[in-house]
């Protein structure tokens, strides 16, 4: 949860440092907001070696190695004379917050509770809802007292020593993750599975669709007339809700482990009536019902990948499987919210956008449908 919530869920805090950075180097801030990318093309083309490290290591020391690495990436940053330097810093930033990230925790989840592998995965990943609680809070107050450089600086530290103490005390030493001879060859065979494309890109649609979201909601409400403030009402829902959707799936996952493929596909079809309600919505009434469903089912369906990997996929290769679906997330991830923006820009609407996504989601949600039974 410590992970999750300090690793991926840094970014609820990376616009506050946009607008000084982009002051002091005098850049353009659509040039730094696209510093993000570096977190999908990281896992997308280190994915897989990652996950191969996270079935062989121990997991321990792959976690220590990735806070590390991820938080002198941030205080080189906090340094930086130079744009070129804070871009170089934040790739290795990105590196270590993929050796920390759900790619690795989610397998040690996996392999460390078998049988309650729901419960576990869910739980951790409440670690991201409440970081977008208490981050923003804590680094507005640094930002409040101190320059963009010292805050960024004293967040490192503070990240540094709670993420080294949480898995000290919280990661068994041992070798979890080693793959026992018998079972690594079977490492070889998971681009034969037909589960491997069917999960892979069903996933890949579907967070995607979340990616999109989050870039689309604050143009999108403020379009349809709303002010930031109802705005930030709107998305404080969403993320109450997706809050909810994660202790469910901890409460429910596990009873319903052989019909895991049919939970995906109805979490998918709660986020396609979210934007049904949200395209029809003519005012703020409207639109809390749609941002509860919205938000519940995108909660629900962050832990609820790897669990459905490790229903049709042998626990000894999770983080194997995991991280060779990782470069099936880059096409979408790349063109989604460019082209939500020129939608936009052609239609001066966002109604486009949420119709396109529902239609994704309902293509993510045959996909999984289309899975086999769960035998194991």
């Amino acid at each position: 949860m410590f992970c999750f919530g300090l690793g991926v869920g840094l970014m609820a805090v990376f616009g506050f440092f946009v607008t000084p950075m982009a002051q002091e180097f005098g850049a353009s801030v659509a040039l730094l907001n696209s510093g993000p990318v570096a977190l999908l093309l990281v896992p997308g083309i280190l994915g897989a070696w990652i996950g191969k490290l996270a079935d062989r290591l121990p997991i321990r020391r792959i976690l220590l190695a990735g806070v590390s690495v991820a938080m002198l990436s941030l205080a080189v940053i906090s340094r930086a004379p130079t744009l070129v330097l804070v871009a170089l810093a934040f790739l290795g930033c990105a590196l270590g917050l993929t050796l920390y990230g759900p790619l690795v925790i989610n397998a040690l989840m996996v392999k460390l509770y078998p049988g309650r592998e729901a419960r576990a995965l869910a739980l951790a990943a409440i670690g991201m809802s409440l970081a977008a609680i208490f981050l923003p809070v804590l680094v507005g107050t640094l930002l409040a007292h101190l320059d963009w450089r010292d805050a960024l600086l004293s967040l490192a530290a503070g990240i540094l020593i709670v993420l080294w103490l949480a898995i000290l005390v919280g990661v068994p030493p041992g070798i979890v993750g080693a793959v026992p001879p018998e079972q690594g060859a079977r490492s070889t065979t998971i681009y034969r599975n037909p589960a491997f494309w069917l999960i892979g890109l069903c996933v890949a649609l579907g967070l995607n669709v979340s990616v999109v979201l989050a870039v689309s909601y604050p143009p999108h409400f403020a379009n349809e007339g709303y002010s930031v403030a109802d705005a930030g009402w709107f998305l404080a829902t969403s993320g109450l809700s997706g809050l909810a959707g994660k202790s469910c799936l901890a409460w429910l996952g596990d009873a319903a482990r052989d019909y895991a493929k049919w939970l995906v596909a109805g979490v998918l079809c709660l986020q396609i009536a979210g934007l049904g309600l949200l395209f029809a919505a003519g005012d703020s009434y409207g639109v809390f019902p749609a941002m509860c469903l919205l938000g519940f089912g995108i909660g629900a369906f962050v832990p609820l990948y790897p669990y459905l990997n490790s229903r049709y996929f042998d626990a000894a290769i999770n983080s194997q499987v995991n991280g060779a679906q990782a470069p099936l997330f880059l096409p979408f991830g790349l063109v989604g919210a460019p082209l939500a923006g020129y939608i936009f820009d052609r239609t001066g609407s966002y109604d486009g956008v949420l119709i396109a996504l529902a239609c994704t989601l309902g293509v993510a949600a045959l996909l999984v449908v289309r899975l086999p039974a769960v035998t194991r």
